[in-house]
């Protein structure tokens, strides 16, 4: 059986998602904006996206919170 390769469809709500939230988003509200698994978005990010994301560490009420985002073209 071959190997399974990226699902399109996931990684366009995901790509999307980030596109209509230009300040970023944490990997939840990623996935609970998706309707995808948590772990699946993680690895989307990670495996597919890596080089059209970036991670920020905004400072929130003095914890700092790791953010994904598109980067800027």
């Amino acid at each position: 059986m071959p190997k399974k390769g990226p699902d399109k469809n996931k990684i366009q709500k995901i790509k999307e998602m980030l596109a209509k939230n230009s300040q970023g988003l944490w990997v939840r509200e990623i996935a609970r904006k998706t309707k995808l698994d948590k772990s699946t978005v993680s690895i989307y990010l990670a495996k597919y996206l890596s080089d059209e994301i970036e991670d920020t560490y905004p400072h929130v009420k003095g914890d700092i919170i790791k953010t994904v985002k598109l980067k800027q073209k």
